[in-house]
């Protein structure tokens, strides 16, 4: 039987997200206020990381502009992350933690949607919580994304996360040929980071 998750978040948590996007924090928040909040904060850091890449650029003497050539093929050796995580704050803030290491992220929130994504492109990594929105969906997405990988000869990492900390949901994982599974308890980040950046 799958669980039933909620989430809870303090009223300064909120005055926080939605000042990070520059809107007022709503009296009655919705979903539909949540991710427009996220939206704004996701433009953010890509201009942000936009104008990182570019400022580096110039200290070296490159004009991005002017080298398509270069740009593509910086774009081609960047590692990429498909991240599925059915709660928007945490693609939010994995995509976040990725673009900090140095990955492309992708994000996803339900399972067929992940899987055209992953057929889409090429990604060394995938994050992706069990319970999307219950652990059948999760476990359909492992066993998807690893049968792809191995029929196209890809080398794609699996990380599995959860709130759940069963160890069936774990051995399930593993056996379906997840490489991680994380628990998220305190410093989950941290081991997501760990997983990403370890040498193959």
């Amino acid at each position: 039987m799958s669980e039933k998750r909620s989430i809870e978040v303090s009223s300064e948590f909120l005055d926080k997200l939605f000042g990070m996007a520059d809107m007022p924090t709503p009296a009655d928040l919705s979903e539909e206020k949540l991710d427009k909040a996220l939206t704004a904060i996701k433009d953010k850091l890509d201009a942000a990381l936009a104008m990182s890449v570019s400022a580096s650029a110039k200290s070296v003497g490159i004009d991005i502009s002017q080298s398509s050539s270069l740009v593509s093929s910086l774009q081609e050796n960047i590692k990429k992350v498909l991240i599925i995580d059915d709660l928007g704050i945490v693609t939010v803030q994995l995509e976040a933690l990725c673009k900090k290491l140095g990955f492309a992220a992708t994000t996803s929130k339900e399972l067929y949607d992940a899987i055209e994504k992953y057929k889409a492109q090429d990604f060394g990594y995938v994050v992706a919580d069990l319970f999307i929105p219950t652990e059948r969906e999760g476990f359909m997405l492992v066993d998807e994304i690893k049968k792809i990988s191995l029929l196209c000869k890809l080398n794609t990492k699996i990380i599995v996360m959860s709130a759940s900390g069963k160890p069936e949901h774990r051995d399930k994982c593993l056996a379906r040929g997840a490489n991680h599974f994380v628990e998220k308890a305190p410093g989950w980040q941290d081991k997501i980071a760990e997983y990403l950046t370890a040498e193959d």
